[in-house]
């Protein structure tokens, strides 16, 4: 019966942080990013697939893969700078028209050529990611970073309990058509969220006699705290996304080819994995975390998982197949949940009100200059180590970058205390 109780208190205290943090901006991002994800769960874990099936080999999509996430790297920096310099909301406004009509291009794509092409226009035209991030960081009050993030990322991940499994079947019954269906589903979503954002985001960032020189320059007077943001940049950026490379480029292939699971089969885990996901963060709501503790717990259970990915390989019986990605994905999508918003709330503590467009902007060139190595060395460790020991080393390459985060991030936490 007290047990029961504890329950109860917990996930009452759970919701009434929910209610808190999703006020103004924050609600509003909360929406958009929900009915965004409820189109792209119907398709994003079957694009790999999808290339495949309009013409591409395994490395063609790494490449494609590679060629996007080059051409954000290189949208973003100057998306951080216009950031701090005319403020937020119309540089999310101006990001948010674009990728709609990418959308309904991606529907009309006749074959992986011009899907590549698609797909990297949308992904220079996300140069507005860190206005997103700036504003929910200026808008979250203080202390609640960490629960602030929890909770967008179960809003988010929402849709992911059914949307991929409707995904898989369509795509079985109607094949690409399915897919094509689903990206102008989402261009439609999208016109909804520009409505949205036009008609409810509110600045938070109003700039007063700033000139794109002194911009530029007075990041020189912010050395120390860039160096600590670097640092943490170094590991979110660059080691974690070559950790993580072969199950972001090739999960969907490895169950549907190399497991010869189905469609919906895959759905369905994207969907179990979603729901352990929501249910821990409705749990972590209510309770305080030592957030460094629990992103380097984190780093350690999904670069374990990763491993635990090969075994299936060697397995022949399709349930006990079935039963082991499942619970490796849902435990590696809850860890990798708990480090998101953890590695969030550390930046938000780190970067001030003014910097954070810059900052947030050199972040996401590191992101994807990161995922654009990462995406071509998973393509080499997959086609020529094959599945199961592609993810035995990727595993150990993020063992290996958790012991640089402990080192950053409990080294900078001794200086603190001193």
């Amino acid at each position: 019966m007290r047990s029961e109780t504890s329950t109860y208190t917990a996930l009452k205290e759970s919701f009434k942080e929910l209610k808190e943090v999703f006020r103004g901006n924050v609600g509003v991002m909360a929406i958009s990013w929900f009915l965004f994800s409820l189109t792209g769960s119907l398709i994003n874990p079957f694009f790999p697939k999808y290339a495949k099936d309009l013409g591409a080999s395994d490395y063609d999509i790494a490449t494609m893969r590679s060629l996007g996430t080059l051409a954000l790297a290189l949208s973003v920096l100057p998306g951080g700078i216009i950031t701090d310099l005319f403020g937020r909301v119309k540089i999310i406004l101006i990001g948010t028209g674009l990728i709609t009509l990418a959308q309904f291009l991606y529907a009309l794509a006749p074959d992986w050529k011009t899907l590549t092409i698609v797909y990297i226009l949308d992904n220079a035209a996300h140069f507005y990611q860190p206005a997103l991030t700036a504003i929910v960081m200026d808008s979250l009050g203080k202390g609640r970073e960490f629960k602030g993030f929890l909770a967008l990322n179960i809003v988010t991940a929402l849709p992911g309990l059914f949307m991929p499994i409707i995904g898989g079947i369509l795509y079985d019954v109607i094949g690409t058509s399915g897919i094509r269906y689903g990206f102008l589903a989402q261009g439609m979503v999208s016109l909804v969220v520009l409505i949205l954002r036009v008609r409810s985001l509110r600045e938070t960032f109003k700039p007063r006699d700033r000139e794109l020189s002194r911009i530029i320059l007075e990041l020189a007077g912010y050395r120390g705290v860039l160096t600590k943001a670097i640092k943490l940049y170094i590991f979110t950026s660059i080691l974690w996304q070559i950790a993580l490379g072969v199950v972001n480029t090739y999960m969907a292939l490895y169950v549907i080819e190399e497991l010869e699971l189905s469609k919906p089969t895959w759905g369905l885990i994207s969907g179990v994995s979603t729901l352990s996901t929501i249910i821990s963060s409705l749990y972590l709501l209510g309770r305080q975390l030592n957030i460094e503790k629990a992103i380097i717990g984190s780093s350690i259970v999904v670069s374990t998982c990763i491993m635990l990915y090969s075994l299936p390989s060697h397995i022949e019986n399709k349930l006990l197949i079935l039963v082991i990605i499942l619970l490796v994905a849902s435990l590696s999508n809850i860890a990798s949940n708990i480090m998101g918003a953890g590695l969030s709330a550390l930046q938000t503590r780190i970067l001030p009100v003014e910097l954070r467009g810059r900052a947030v902007g050199i972040q996401r060139v590191l992101d994807n200059l990161g995922a654009s190595i990462s995406a071509q060395i998973a393509g080499l460790l997959y086609t020529y180590l094959g599945p199961s020991d592609s993810f035995i080393v990727s595993g150990l390459m993020g063992l290996a970058s958790t012991f640089y985060l402990y080192v950053i991030v409990f080294s900078s936490r001794r200086v603190r205390g001193k």
